[in-house]
């Protein structure tokens, strides 16, 4: 194949990927709105939880108190075992029902819909003929974006070489993300080191004081 040939071939690629890659993107999307609802709250709700716990174990299981309220010595009204059980239980329970029916549920009911979507993208005939004459580890819109980039720009003269140069390019791509992770693990040692280094100082200078 000439160049137009080749850029023909990659162009038809990438319409028929195309429905397949918006659909893993909103897949992705609804998947990470899904975790972030599963989350929200999270510290209230663990709040509402340890005091209905306490008031719970404490008021009733312990104290055996089933006051709603009381009034302490200056006449003051206090919550009662019961009382504190009955109030964090409710507002535990209102929060976890607002979450489940206001942000978990419509979340997990768009990843679903998200998911069915992308099936069908798959399952579509056209994008299962596509990949049968294309590489597999190649056969995504990206990819194939990038491999129509490198045809037309003139930096691979054919398929074959387009592949390669793809192949290197992802290869230098993993190797870069690999060396980020390294410095980061070794920004990360070099500062517990310093901080392990000032707390042996510290634990040294109040030794000799002691002596």
């Amino acid at each position: 194949m000439n160049k137009q040939e080749i850029l023909n071939y990659l162009a038809e690629k990438k319409r028929i990927t195309a429905p397949v890659a918006i659909a893993e993107d909103n897949a992705n999307k609804a998947e990470r709105n899904y975790e972030k609802a599963t989350k929200k709250w999270k510290a209230g709700i663990i709040v509402l939880g340890v005091c209905f716990a306490f008031w719970f174990v404490c008021g009733l299981l312990i104290v055996h108190d089933t006051n709603l309220f009381y009034l302490d010595r200056n006449g003051s009204p206090q919550i009662g075992g019961l009382g504190g059980s009955l109030l964090f239980g409710a507002l535990l329970a209102i929060v976890l029902y607002m979450k489940q029916n206001r942000y978990v549920k419509p979340a997990d009911h768009k990843l679903a819909e998200a998911l069915s979507a992308l099936e069908q993208a798959k399952s579509n005939p056209a994008y299962q003929n596509g990949a049968k004459d294309f590489p597999a580890k190649f056969y995504n819109y990206y990819d194939i974006y990038h491999l129509w980039n490198f045809i037309n720009e003139g930096r691979a003269d054919s398929l074959k070489e387009a592949y390669n140069l793809l192949e290197t390019h992802q290869f230098q791509q993993d190797q870069m993300a690999i060396q980020e992770e390294i410095r980061r693990l070794q920004q990360d040692t070099a500062t517990a080191s310093t901080v392990t280094a000032a707390a042996s100082v510290v634990n040294a200078v109040n030794s000799f004081r002691k002596k």
